[in-house]
């Protein structure tokens, strides 16, 4: 009955839908500083739901499906940003002993720890300082707790957004420097490095450009987005031998404007196929393939009813 119902909500065809699912990392317990995160448990589990009740598909091949009015019935993707380590060591098995495909969305320049993963580094930062979180553009946060102190988190976050690359990692070092906190030593071994990438392409992965600082393409100026788009792309494909066709906008902070028809220019200009939002929703045929709607995942969507129900109410608002 329930295959039927989600079946009907998803047929094959041009009547057909495409969820596509976001994590970025799968730790290895519940942690109260990274509530969005789930654990390997919870994510061994949601996965062998989706497996069961959902036809996953590499990402490339549901973006041609999408365009061509093919999806199969109950189709459904699956992606991870930033390039995290622990998406080869806890996503990979699990995703590997269920045959399930999935993209990672790979910022280059903190491959292989070459340089803090700014996004991490204020989670480290934030982990890290005694009393109070400093910030770039007011009074330092008071952290005195889990809960104050991924709060703290998610406002410098947002505060750094809008700041050049070099800028933010200047201010993050100085930063690190002045409150103590060994940013670079706690996170050693977070990101991928290049052989676990080469280990995720031939595992079936798609490999996509997610540039090379982490920046906001839709606020930096175009020629400097073009070459972070660029650099992504070539270092990537250069390490796994194979065109990057595929995109995701970076989106740190949830406030700023992150995406716009002048990076889908630059996008489409460098032979891109695709690009993912964070906006939620669900794809139907002739949708456009630079403004990929998917649904993150997140322990409140851990447990299957709540997730089934969100992907149906997306499926059939598309």
């Amino acid at each position: 009955m329930i295959r039927r119902l989600v079946a009907w909500a998803s047929p094959a065809g041009p009547r057909a839908r495409l969820s596509v699912l976001i994590f970025h990392r799968v730790r290895s317990e519940r942690d109260a500083m990274f509530p969005d995160e789930l654990d390997a448990a919870g994510f061994d589990r949601l996965c062998t739901w989706v497996r069961r009740w959902f036809d996953v598909r590499p990402l490339d091949e549901a973006v041609q499906r999408l365009r061509s009015g093919t999806l199969p019935a109950r189709a459904a993707a699956i992606t991870f940003d930033d390039g995290y380590a622990d998406n080869h060591r806890l996503g990979l098995p699990v995703l590997r002993e269920l045959g399930l495909p999935a993209t990672v969305y790979v910022a280059t320049g903190a491959i292989a720890d070459a340089a803090p993963f700014w996004v991490a580094a204020v989670r480290a930062l934030a982990l890290g300082v005694a009393h109070a979180l400093p910030m770039p553009d007011g009074p330092a946060q008071p952290v005195d707790g889990a809960a104050s102190r991924t709060a703290a988190a998610k406002a410098l976050t947002r505060a750094l957004v809008p700041i050049a690359a070099e800028a933010r990692a200047a201010w993050l070092a100085d930063t690190a420097r002045t409150t103590g906190v060994d940013v670079v030593g706690t996170l050693a071994g977070t990101m991928l490095d290049w052989a676990q990438i080469r280990e995720l392409a031939t595992a079936g992965w798609t490999i996509g450009a997610h540039t090379v600082t982490h920046s906001n393409v839709a606020l930096i100026e175009p020629a400097r987005a073009e070459r972070e788009i660029a650099e992504s792309r070539d270092a990537l494909a250069a390490a796994i031998g194979a065109p990057v066709h595929h995109f995701c906008y970076p989106n740190s902070g949830g406030q700023h404007t992150y995406f716009g028809p002048a990076v889908t220019d630059i996008l489409r200009k460098l032979d891109f196929r695709s690009a993912t939002t964070s906006r939620p929703g669900a794809l139907a045929p002739g949708a456009d393939p630079f403004l990929l709607p998917r649904l993150g995942v997140s322990p409140r969507l851990a447990d299957v009813p709540e997730l089934a129900t969100a992907m149906e109410r997306q499926r059939l608002a598309a």
